[in-house]
Order: structure tokens, then C-alpha cells, then sequence
């Protein structure tokens, strides 16, 4: 009898493990919107359509976000909240500053009443003269962007190589406090290499991240974890008001069609432009396709140089930054025109102007989703009827 046992105890593992991995790969499909898409999905050399935008994050009452400082608690830099204690939880979304991050946070807040713990005091190592964050085992390996040890920033550590970051400011040094708190979601800026490598490393301990500032979010691409990474989605209630959702927002594109993509090869201010057209190339080197992409130089205030370009080539499909209102308008003017007509956000969803078009737009618009999903041919109503089953989650 006794040789049947070990058999028996390794059946018994092997259904435990299938079991859970089959909860957590449910779990990832509640939550990146892949299960809508079941008998559909395709490798991406064979699928016709890529879907950008239905992933989403459910944010449960009360749930555990933790947050920069900087642009969330205080900022420094527009005088605003400035006596705010940087590590003050917010008890009201007024107590927040009401732009970018912040104003996403309040969203949070004011959806699903989220506790909100801003990160400080966070110790930056100055390493072969780049400056790196920790991750929770205190290794130095995200790398921080030199500015963020200026005094707006940071104090002095034990020696000219360290120092530490209290008006915190990015993924990068979100990562220790993240995953103390057992953060349910992290919100923070996306806007170097380091601060994807963070949010990557997040994901894999199961932790959500959301980026509105999300110029190296493109870098995240091909990730696994079971945490969801977001660019610039939208946040809405859910459907049933019993939480927040993040994203959501599905746009189909035909693998061939013209994609109109923003680039720039300016620095400060305008470098954020050339977001859109770090995710398409992204999106051709990680799942190994070729798409129609026609790439256009244009800075902030020169939306209206995409827009041309997609008239003049009769595009449908534009990847654009919408930051101003000057941004806005021939975006906007240009979706009213034709709703076949679809524009993706990059690095929009932390400006007023870019963050509207969301609402306004529904069905045409969305933001950048690491996790495209690659689906073989089907049927205009067959697609908008699972779309609608995505957008039921919170219209």
C-alpha cells in the first residue's frame, strides 16, 4: 500500500499547483481584459487586429495605493502645499495637489476611497556616477534621474554619494515602500528606464502600477506578473459603484493600416513627444511585426502636424501626446470628422487637455497599453460587442 502513497501525495501537488495557477492566469484575465477575448487570440505574425487598450485595473474600496510626493502630497517647484508634511496621508481629495498625479490620485479617492501613503525619505546611491533607488532587499538598481537629488528633492545622506529623497518622485524609489505597505496599486511617474524597470519589478511581487506620465512605460512591454502595468488610461467608477477602474478603453487596429505616430528629437520640454513613437517600435521589436507606421516630427503645441499628415494620407489611426489645449483642438476637430477616425494618447493623461478626450471620445480613444492583444479576423459586431462588454464595466 505504502508504494501507492508518494504517487498519490504527487497528483494531489500537481492538481493544487494547476489550481493555482489557473486562479492566478484568471486573476491576470480579470484584470488585463484578455478573457473577452477567448477563441480569438493569435500569435502576432498571424492576427489582423491589434487591440490597445483593454487591459484595466479594478480598484477595490479602500484599497492600499501608494504614491509619490512630488505633483501628488506637495510640489515644491509650483509652490503648492509646500508646509504639507511630505509623508501625510491625504484624508480628502482636496488636500492633494490638483494637477498630473495628483489629480489622478484624487480620482482614487474620490471613486473608491482609497488610503493613500505618499513614499519618503527613500535613500538614492550615487553609483560609477549614476544615481540608482533600492529595491526591498536594499540593492541599488533603478536608476534615478540626477535632478531628483537637488534640494527640492532630497537631503544630504552620510556622504557626497548618497543622499535621500523625501519629496519623492517616480517608480524608482516607489519600490521598498510598495511592497511594506503590500500596496494594492502604485501611482507614479513613468518617465525613465529605471522607473519601468521598477514597475516590472512590482508587477512580479503582484503589485498594479499606473503611470500618467508614461514616456518609458513602452519599456515594460512583454512583462510577466501577475501586478498590471497602465500607462495613461483613463479612471472611472465602477459600473456598480463599489470601486475605481483603470483603463478599460479598447481600440481596435488593423495590423496594416497607416498608423500617423509622433515623434521628436527635441530635449526639455518637448522629448515627451516622442512617446507615441517609442511604443510603436516597441510594439514591432517585442512581438516581431512590421507595421504601417509613417512617422512625423512635431513638438508640444503641433498636434495639428499629425493631424495634416493623417489627412493628407487618409490614415485613420494616429498615435499622438495631447498636452495643451492648443494640443486639443486638431485632435479633437479631426475625431468629430469621422468616428472611424482613432487617436492613441501617449503621455496625455496628466494634462486636463489630453485627459479629456478619453470622455469625450469613448469609442475612439485610448491610452498606452503595454499589453496589446493580437486577435485573428472577426466581425465588426462580434468586436464592438465584446468591446462594449469591456466598456460595460463602467458606462
Amino acid at each position: 500500500m505504502k508504494k501507492f502513497v508518494l504517487p498519490i501525495i504527487i497528483c494531489i501537488v500537481c492538481i493544487a499547483g494547476i489550481i493555482g495557477i489557473s486562479a492566478i492566469y484568471s486573476d491576470t484575465n480579470q484584470k488585463t481584459g484578455q478573457s473577452y477575448f477567448n477563441g480569438l487570440e493569435t500569435s502576432p505574425q498571424n492576427a489582423s487586429t491589434i487591440v490597445i487598450g483593454a487591459s484595466y485595473i479594478k480598484v477595490p474600496e479602500k484599497a492600499t495605493v501608494v504614491t509619490q510626493v512630488d505633483r501628488v502630497i506637495k510640489d515644491e517647484a509650483s509652490d503648492y502645499n509646500v508646509n504639507t508634511p511630505p509623508g501625510q496621508s491625504p484624508t480628502n481629495a482636496s488636500q492633494l495637489v490638483p494637477w498630473m498625479e495628483g489629480a489622478r490620485v484624487a480620482q482614487l479617492m474620490e471613486y473608491a476611497n482609497v488610503h493613500v501613503i505618499p513614499i519618503t525619505g527613500v535613500p538614492i546611491k550615487k553609483i560609477n556616477g549614476n544615481w540608482y533607488g533600492p529595491d526591498d532587499h536594499g540593492n541599488f538598481i533603478f536608476e534615478v534621474d540626477p535632478s531628483k537629488t537637488s534640494s527640492l528633492f532630497s537631503i544630504n545622506g552620510s556622504d557626497s554619494n548618497n543622499k535621500i529623497e523625501i519629496n519623492t518622485h517616480g517608480m524608482n524609489v516607489m519600490v521598498p515602500g510598495a511592497i511594506k505597505n503590500h500596496a494594492f496599486l502604485v501611482v507614479a511617474c513613468g518617465d525613465l528606464p529605471g522607473k519601468a524597470k521598477a514597475e516590472m519589478y512590482m508587477a512580479a511581487h503582484g503589485i498594479n502600477c499606473y503611470a500618467p506620465c508614461d514616456r518609458f512605460t513602452a519599456n515594460v512591454m512583454g512583462y510577466n506578473g501577475t501586478g498590471v502595468i497602465l500607462g495613461g488610461e483613463p479612471i472611472r467608477p465602477l459600473i456598480n459603484g463599489s470601486g475605481a477602474i483603470i483603463g478599460a478603453q479598447p481600440v481596435a487596429i488593423n495590423k496594416t493600416e497607416r498608423i500617423v505616430v509622433q515623434t521628436t528629437n527635441e530635449t526639455y520640454p518637448d522629448q515627451y513627444c516622442d512617446t507615441p513613437n517609442r511604443y510603436f517600435t516597441q510594439l514591432e521589436k517585442v512581438y516581431n511585426i512590421t507595421l504601417n507606421l509613417d512617422v512625423v516630427n512635431a513638438n508640444i503645441n503641433q498636434t495639428n502636424l499629425i493631424v495634416a499628415e493623417a489627412e493628407k494620407t487618409g490614415a485613420n489611426v494616429i498615435g499622438v501626446r495631447v498636452e495643451t489645449s492648443t494640443d486639443k483642438k486638431p485632435v479633437e476637430a479631426w475625431l468629430k470628422a469621422n468616428p472611424n477616425h482613432r487617436a492613441i494618447l501617449f503621455h496625455s493623461a496628466a494634462y486636463a487637455s489630453g485627459y479629456s478626450l478619453f470622455a469625450e471620445f469613448p469609442d475612439q480613444v485610448t491610452g498606452q497599453d503595454p499589453k496589446p492583444i493580437f486577435i485573428k479576423q472577426t466581425s465588426t459586431s462580434e468586436l464592438e460587442q465584446i468591446f462594449n462588454g469591456i466598456r460595460s464595466l463602467w458606462s
